[in-house]
């Protein structure tokens, strides 16, 4: 499948610019400032059509993970009645991995919309962009952390991707902490401990089932040294009658200061794919390149080890995904890699390397 990069050419800009002032004035939000609501419960007006989540990752100084996403229905089910759940996957200092889905009874789902208080059964999560306090407990784990912000938080423009001409169809989007350090107690099997390490937080938000919409994507994420960034490129189906299109987006910071997030001139070209779960493929060699004028950033990321493949059928009905496994194969694959990010933009020119968190979600 050839995929169309969307032309940098001043017509191309003007009408972007001029999607994102409309879609920002209709949603009443601010260019480049994102509002502590923002972070609440987008769903609230129209709950019985839109699926969410508020995801969490952590990295620990101990050499473990923990992922942590609270749901209100799958979303495969935007249409759905709300069915809560909280997924949590733990990836140990010995490669050992854990993870668990808990489904909650409807009335055990609460959250507020004016920021982000998500309770379901006694799991919580409330912060107000700057600080998070997470509370998880099930049957192995449990677990009281504290993020603290240290990078800007973000959306790329009004946040909002539409996958239609009459924009009654999209996915959501804001990172309220693309980086801030984490720390506090976890409780495994019933032995306690003190953690500290880095954390991310995203929070989606849509109302239709993305494999209608989107063919795949790829998003990552790294803090190293000072800088920090967010990278993603999604490629449609076919968006607004031209074909497959890939959408790509970005966000560079140094410090607490964003460095750019403009997302037309990111690219992607990836080479050495090899056979994973589920029949699926992925590229052992990805090249992000973005050149403005003479400014340009470079990401080359290299030897990924899988940390997680899953299959997205999983919350079909089980006599239904034999027969969907006939025509399709989604799938969803998290990797940890080397990065060698390279900047060159007015008066910074540094090079440095690292790790980074990044996956592929395929809907074909």
């Amino acid at each position: 499948m050839t995929a169309h990069n969307i032309p940098d050419t001043p017509e191309i800009r003007e009408k972007i610019d001029k999607i994102q002032a409309d879609s920002l004035k209709r949603m009443g939000l601010e260019t480049n400032k994102v509002a502590i609501w923002e972070d609440g419960y987008r769903a609230s007006k129209d709950e019985a059509n839109t699926f969410e989540w508020w995801y969490f990752d952590m990295q620990l100084d101990d050499g473990s993970t923990f992922v942590v996403t609270f749901t209100n229905k799958p979303h495969t089910q935007p249409n759905g009645p709300i069915k809560p759940s909280v997924l949590l996957i733990y990836r140990g200092t010995k490669g050992q991995n854990y993870r668990k889905n808990i489904s909650f009874k409807a009335d055990q789902f609460s959250s507020s919309t004016l920021e982000c208080d998500v309770k379901i059964g006694c799991n919580n999560i409330k912060g107000d962009l700057k600080t998070y306090k997470l509370h998880i407990e099930e049957d192995r784990f449990v677990i009281d952390l504290k993020i603290e912000r240290k990078a800007p938080s973000w959306r790329p423009g009004a946040g909002i991707s539409y996958f239609n001409s009459s924009k009654s169809e999209y996915l959501g989007w804001v990172v309220p902490v693309p980086y801030g350090i984490v720390n506090g107690t976890i409780v495994d099997k019933g032995v306690s401990r003190k953690v500290k390490g880095s954390a991310y937080h995203d929070h989606n938000w849509g109302n239709k089932v993305m494999n209608s919409m989107l063919d795949h994507w790829y998003w990552g994420r790294a803090h190293i040294e000072d800088f920090t960034v967010v990278y993603v490129r999604m490629t449609t189906k076919g968006l607004f009658g031209f074909g497959s299109v890939n959408i790509p987006t970005i966000m560079l910071a140094k410090g607490n200061r964003i460095i750019t997030d403009d997302m037309i001139p990111l690219r992607l070209k990836t080479s050495g794919d090899k056979p994973g779960p589920g029949q699926q493929t992925y590229p052992t060699d990805l090249l992000w390149t973005w050149k403005k004028g003479k400014d340009t950033i470079s990401m080359h990321i290299t030897n990924p080890q899988m940390i997680e493949s899953l299959d997205m059928l999983d919350d079909t009905a089980s006599w239904k995904k034999p027969i969907i496994h006939l025509f399709e194969h989604p799938m969803y694959y998290d990797f940890n890699a080397d990065m060698k990010l390279s900047i060159n933009i007015n008066s910074i020119n540094e090079t440095v390397v690292g790790r980074t968190l990044y996956e592929k979600m395929m809907f074909r």
